[in-house]
This record gives C-alpha cells, structure tokens and sequence, in this order.
C-alpha cells in the first residue's frame, strides 16, 4: 500500500507547511505578501484575517482540509498543535503579590510571593 498521501503537500507549498507549524502567523504573511506560495480558499478577507489573527494554526488546518483533505497527516498537526497551543498556555500564568510591610521601628520589609492561578 502507498502511504506517501499522509505527506503529500498538494497545492500548498512544502516550505509554508514546514514553517507554518512553528511560526504560522508569520509563514502567512511571507505567503501573503508574495512569494506565490498562498493557499487557495474560499473564506473572505475579513474572515482570513481574522482567522489570521485569532486561531492561525486552524486557518493552516482549514486550508489544508480544502486543498489536500483529511487523511494527511500535515492536517492532523496542525490540528493537534492547535489544540495544544490553546490548552497549554494557560498554564503559565502567575500572580506576583508583592507586600512591604512597616514594623514600628521604621524597618521596611518587601516579601515577594507567588501562585499558580
């Protein structure tokens, strides 16, 4: 059985499909602004950019959905860098609480805590 379906990039661009799972705003833009290399899509502008904007892994897997179809595994990258792109990073958010405290002589202490939220 032939599997290099899983690989193939179709129309979109290879470079852009590499580039786009690390740097996907920008691989669209570079796309965008002239190299040829923009994935054909029916969505309109204000669509795309938004998309652009919000959720460019998706708007990558959307593209590919139309182009090449499902059963690639480029799709199913996109899709799963996606998910954990939007899932993983609230898990670095911390709050910092800084308090300074006065004792009766006129010391000053700053102690400096933080939790996860």
């Amino acid at each position: 059985m032939n599997q290099d379906f899983l690989l193939a990039p179709g129309p979109i661009a290879l470079r852009l499909l590499v580039a786009g799972l690390f740097f996907p705003r920008l691989a669209l833009l570079v796309a965008w602004l002239g190299t040829g290399t923009y994935p054909p899509n029916p969505l309109p502008d204000l669509v795309n950019l938004l998309a652009w904007l919000f959720v460019p892994r998706f708007l990558m897997a959307y593209y590919i959905y139309i182009n090449i179809g499902a059963n690639n595994l480029w799709f199913w990258a996109y899709v799963v860098l996606g998910l954990v792109g939007l899932v993983g990073e609230g898990g670095y958010a911390h709050r910092r609480i800084r308090r300074t405290t006065v004792s009766r002589d006129g010391r000053t202490t700053t102690t400096v805590e933080e939790e996860e939220i």
